[in-house]
């Protein structure tokens, strides 16, 4: 029965009777090995060969150890192949920096002892392994990425379609009917189409987010105010719902779709699972400590959930209303604090009702 050849190793040396003393002691049942004389003779063999391991004596004539690594550390393809310089030379540090400094991972010195050998080529076969499955798992996150994308295109035109529909419609009852709809009636069409065009463009940005928008790039200067005021006209709050800004009138910098997704989780939770019958909700922002406080004057959240909130699906359960939550919202307002640099937290000190803190916010 063959046994499958797991690793190729590229052995090169001048004098035939160092290869083949260099081949019995690496010989394995899991391991083919190629030998050549030159260095030449080994570039043409990287190019057809995938070689997970080369050995290359320092001392050859027309192209010598040195020059053939700095060759294959140019081309990508044979750039983190693993290489180990075998050499009777001088072990001073000029050599081995010289060797380092063109790319090399270590040094089997002449006379070679077997154990050491051995073990040297053992572990670089491992790392060989590690950054080749690391390959894979990137091909394959790259792959997902691919098919997150397609979903989120998806995802955007099913949304958007019903919004365009419903546009569509109240400016067909508008035309049709224009002379007998009353001022208040008009004024409530003119809301929906607003609502509609916003949360139209609010699609349209978190799909661009999504797609463009890595780390912290894309950090802008916003003002406060002006942002929130944008996602409080977005909710459109009833007139049971009292909102207080305090000192907002600042500029930060930050990602500006990512600062309106979390405010408006916060706002929409703190009116969705508050129990009084007037919501009181402040928003203030601290210029010393350089945060963002929000809080309102509903339950409250225990002191034992203040940080299980913000994991992905977990849920306080239903609201006042009888609806509940799907635990995304907190989890991704976490996410996008994270992607600015700053931190969201509960004050479990804060016993009547909830207060959510925006923290380490980058002044402009």
């Amino acid at each position: 029965m063959n046994t499958v050849k797991k690793h190729t190793l590229l052995l090169i040396d001048d004098k035939p009777a160092n290869l083949i003393a260099l081949k019995s002691i690496l010989e394995s049942p899991d391991r083919e090995i190629i030998t050549c004389n030159s260095g030449n003779e080994g570039l043409q063999i990287l190019l057809k060969e995938k070689v997970s391991l080369i050995l290359v004596d320092v001392q050859m004539p027309e192209m010598d150890g040195y020059e053939f690594v700095e060759i294959t550390k140019q081309h990508p393809n044979t750039a983190n192949i693993p290489t180990l310089f075998v050499t009777a030379i001088s072990n001073e540090d000029k050599f081995i920096n010289k060797a380092y400094e063109l790319g090399a991972i270590d040094f089997l010195f002449k006379p070679l002892n077997i154990e050491i050998t051995r073990k040297k080529v053992a572990s670089f076969l491992k790392i060989w392994d590690y950054d080749q499955e690391l390959k894979r798992l990137n091909e394959k996150l790259v792959a997902k990425n691919g098919e997150l994308e397609q979903f989120a295109n998806i995802i955007a035109h099913d949304l958007k379609t019903p919004l365009n529909n419903i546009k569509s419609l109240v400016e067909f009852i508008e035309e049709e009917h224009l002379l007998d709809l009353k001022e208040e009636a008009t004024d409530l069409f003119d809301m929906v189409k607003s609502s509609a065009m916003t949360m139209s463009k609010l699609i349209d940005d978190l799909l661009f987010y999504s797609k463009n928008v890595e780390n912290n790039e894309g950090k802008e200067n916003i003002n406060i105010l002006s942002e929130i005021n944008a996602v409080i006209k977005l909710i459109n709050p009833g007139n049971n719902i009292q909102i207080t800004k305090e000192n907002l009138n600042h500029t930060v910098r930050f990602q500006s779709v990512a600062f309106k997704q979390i405010i408006q989780n916060l706002l929409s939770n703190a009116i969705k699972y508050n129990d009084k019958e007037i919501t009181e909700i402040t928003i203030a922002y601290n210029d010393e400590l350089q945060q963002i406080v929000l809080r309102d004057n509903g339950p409250g959240i225990p002191e034992s959930q203040s940080e299980k909130i913000f994991q992905m699906f977990y849920t306080l359960g239903q609201s006042s209303r009888g609806d509940s939550g799907t635990g995304i919202g907190l989890n991704l307002v976490k996410k996008l604090a994270e992607r600015n640099d700053a931190k969201i937290y509960i004050n479990s000190q804060f016993k009547n009702g909830s207060e959510f803190i925006l923290s380490e916010l980058e002044s402009a």
